[in-house]
């Protein structure tokens, strides 16, 4: 339920002390103007991302991490003078509809910079669009390191941990715990490539690290398939030691619920995105001693990369607004546009051209920590979190969260230079 009244004002009024401020940072001395923009007016920006089905909850919280961003602009004076708007639209997880999104934003709302989706292969199709009309788009739930790499353009940027960066700090927080035994593995994940490169980076991670492994089992099935009964108990025939789940949203709900009705968590220790949705969704049934991670949980603020002004400020602001913590899409929703603001600012003008090759090799400020986006392809140096799901509530959220929260730094999880230029072929 929303909450509003006093309770928001206070809020909103503690919020500007501190999550302004670090938008302020992003996009200069002032957010009220520069030197030869025009003042007045408005300016678009577009979100095209899945709203309905069983991954909605990340679209939807993205969105309100991007619409409170923009809030919190416009009530300190706008972007360059200009008011910013958001238009936004339901791709359906569907390519075809996403680029079609994408391009009526663009030709019909005139908007100048583009954000989202979810699901990669929407992402995939979406750059073309924007490359053809020179619209910078902010990547950052969609991950797949094909978009800043084989898919590479100019005008994309990556706020995310890519499919490369995030199943390589779930293998290293697996090694530390296995050592030198071994073990056998069993892999569940969205049959789109998302879920297929997400995979394949987990088993190389684990090579890698040298890990004592045998995998007995992998399982595809379809994004935000209905029935996953026949996928699971496969799965469950091999007996794993060890499941990675490449799986979020209700997706990741539907197959723990289903996999404790197996009895699969009392001899299978999963490792998958118990971020706060599945978690919360879960309650009391989540499964304990799982390995979780995620991107930017709201509970590791204060930790490397998820330290920067105004996080605490933005925490409280979101759940006064919207009735609960943020999700790591919204956090990861907010931290982009303020990387398009400074970008905007940087440049002095919002022409996509200039905004990008402005942010190319830049370090931009935000509620997270300072972000820097490799001029070499655009991926922001974040970090990966990783922890064991707790057996209680945590005692300052009420909420089942983590015991403790490993940062695989970026530096141990990002690809080179020369592998990222390798990779765009």
């Amino acid at each position: 339920m929303e909450v509003t009244g006093k309770k928001w004002r206070r809020a909103r009024a503690y919020v500007t002390a501190m999550t302004v401020a670090a938008l302020a940072a992003t996009a200069g001395t002032a957010l009220s103007g520069s030197a030869g923009a025009s003042s007045g007016g408005t300016v678009t920006i577009g979100e095209s991302t899945t709203l309905s089905g069983s991954i909605a909850e990340l679209g939807q919280t993205g969105l309100q991490g991007i619409q409170l961003a923009v809030s919190d602009l416009n009530a300190h004076g706008g972007l360059l003078g200009k008011k910013i708007q958001v238009v936004s639209a339901d791709d359906a997880a569907t390519p075809a509809t996403g680029a079609s999104n994408a391009r009526n934003f663009i030709l019909n709302d005139h908007a100048v910079a583009m954000f989202g989706p979810i699901v990669s292969s929407v992402a995939a199709a979406e750059e073309p669009v924007v490359t053809q009309y020179k619209v910078p788009i902010f990547f950052y739930i969609s991950n797949d390191v094909d978009l800043l790499t084989k898919d590479y353009t100019p005008y994309a940027f990556q706020v995310v941990p890519n499919t490369v960066m995030e199943p390589r700090a779930a293998a290293d927080y697996l090694a530390h715990q296995v050592g030198k035994k071994q073990i056998t593995i069993g892999t569940f994940a969205p049959n789109y490539s998302f879920g297929t490169s997400t995979v394949a980076g987990f088993i190389q991670a684990l090579k890698d690290l040298h890990v004592n492994f045998k995998v007995v089992n992998q399982q595809f099935p379809p994004l935000e398939a209905t029935n996953i009964a026949p996928y699971l108990s496969a799965l469950v025939a091999a007996h794993p030691q060890y499941v990675f789940n490449a799986q979020f949203g209700g997706d990741l709900v539907t197959f723990s619920k289903q996999a404790t009705q197996y009895g699969f968590f009392k001899h299978t220790k999963v490792i998958a995105m118990y971020s706060r949705f599945p978690l919360q969704s879960l309650g009391a049934h989540a499964p304990a001693g799982a390995i979780g991670f995620d991107r930017a949980p709201f509970w590791a603020a204060g930790s490397t990369g998820m330290n920067g002004a105004g996080l605490t400020a933005f925490i409280s602001a979101f759940k006064a607004k919207y009735g609960s913590y943020p999700s790591a899409w919204a956090i990861m929703g907010y931290s982009a546009v303020q990387t398009w603001a400074f970008g905007v600012k940087k440049a002095g003008t919002f022409d996509g051209t200039k905004v990008s090759a402005a942010l190319s090799g830049a370090t931009v400020p935000t509620i997270r920590g300072p972000l820097n986006l490799r001029a070499c392809d655009h991926q922001a140096n974040v970090p990966e979190y990783v922890g064991t799901v707790a057996s209680a509530n945590n005692a300052k959220y009420h909420l089942r969260l983590w015991n403790s929260v490993f940062v695989a730094q970026p530096k141990d999880i990002m690809l080179t230079f020369a592998q990222s230029l390798k990779l765009r072929g």
